[in-house]
């Protein structure tokens, strides 16, 4: 008898959660408050590592994320990720020293990394025009994800293979086993399964809070411009058109981080400049211009070009920084979802979830994990 699952949310994890399941014989149903891939998934800066993370349980489980794309990429999702390795450069003495010492204890862990001479980076990176660079490193197995790609590949396979989905309807209930939603012109739907995931990134916390459940995630609002650490940050992510001589790699320097992006151009964040205003803060959109110029100081190609999208997405948060992938308290026919690292992490979870939610075998990588660690917070 086939095993019924009902996924919460058609992001970069949901997507990979229905594919997953999907191909070991669930049947599936995956439900959204809006469309594939629109959310926060469509406002990330989409950096696939596991560079500098801690603590180990977290570094290993973003390294087994890593490695769980280069195996989707095997199996034909190379369309999404791109793994073009990661460039970071320094430049000042200062910055030089630090990024030797934090090489030095990445490639002591096992972590795929070189230093660079100033020349290596031109080498790499030839449109680059930084004219304090004192060197860089260089992450080869790093990469980014084309968020919509993913999301919609992964979701018109899992739907070819049997899969449902309902864009559209926001959940209104939750109980075990059972979902309530309903749709923009107010049409209610039932949704009965054996076990519910809930995948819905800041969603879950609302979804839950409407059962009685306290869902433990940072409050989904900006961090404010005092820095208020009892909220998620905004991330805003800033796409320029079209560029003759961009860059190769993810590019990341003090200040910007950049990458190619899907249209041709180059997408820019950074997440402290940005994730220090409320949503709902004008300043906010002075961003995008002041990156586009840090930008420009290191690339001169990108003086041509101007900023032509803008995302704004509230990160998703655990109260500790983590991330969560474990069933719900005394409601075990709930399984919760959440993370900030869901692009990086998103391959590897729905392998580990939807083997724990189809075998009950819970993955090593996921015990330090659980919702147990917050009852002492």
């Amino acid at each position: 008898m086939q095993h019924k699952v009902i996924v919460v949310g058609a992001g970069v994890i949901g997507c990979c959660l229905a594919d997953e399941l999907t191909r070991r014989g669930a049947s599936v149903t995956v439900i959204d408050a809006a469309e594939v891939g629109s959310a926060t998934s469509a406002a990330t800066f989409a950096w696939v590592n596991s560079n500098n993370k801690s603590p180990e349980e977290y570094s290993n489980l973003n390294l087994l994320g890593l490695q769980a794309h280069e195996r989707s990429a095997a199996r034909g999702g190379g369309r999404w990720f791109h793994q073009t390795g990661n460039v970071q450069i320094a430049q000042s003495n200062d910055e030089l020293e630090a990024l030797h010492h934090k090489v030095e204890k990445l490639a002591s862990n096992g972590y795929e990394v070189r230093l660079l001479t100033p020349d290596q980076v031109r080498e790499l990176e030839p449109a680059l025009e930084a004219s304090r660079l004192t060197g860089g490193a260089f992450y080869p197995k790093e990469g980014w994800i084309d968020t919509l790609t993913m999301c919609s590949s992964l979701l018109n396979r899992a739907i070819e293979a049997g899969a449902a989905f309902a864009p559209y309807q926001t959940v209104t209930n939750i109980q075990p086993n059972r979902v309530t939603t309903q749709t923009p012109d107010g049409r209610v739907h039932e949704y009965e399964a054996d076990t519910i995931i809930l995948a819905a990134g800041n969603g879950n916390r609302k979804i839950l809070a409407g059962a009685g459940i306290d869902f433990p995630t940072l409050e989904p609002s900006g961090s404010g411009a005092e820095g208020d650490a009892k909220n998620a940050g905004i991330g805003i992510i800033s796409t320029t058109g079209p560029v003759a001589s961009g860059i190769r790699h993810i590019v990341r320097a003090n200040g910007i981080a950049m990458r190619p992006a899907r249209n041709g151009g180059i997408t820019f964040a950074d997440h402290p400049t940005g994730g220090k205003w409320d949503i709902d803060d004008p300043r906010i959109w002075t961003v995008p211009a002041l990156l586009l110029e840090r930008a420009r100081e290191l690339y001169p190609a990108l003086k041509t070009v101007a900023t032509e999208n803008v995302s704004l997405g509230i990160r998703v948060l655990p109260e500790d920084g983590l991330t969560i992938a474990d069933r719900v308290t005394d409601h075990p026919s709930i399984y919760t979802v959440a993370t900030h690292s869901g692009v990086t992490l998103s391959a590897h979870l729905a392998e580990a979830v939807a083997d724990e939610v189809l075998t009950g075998n819970r993955h090593t990588s996921l015990q330090a994990f659980g919702l147990s660690r917050f009852a002492a917070l």
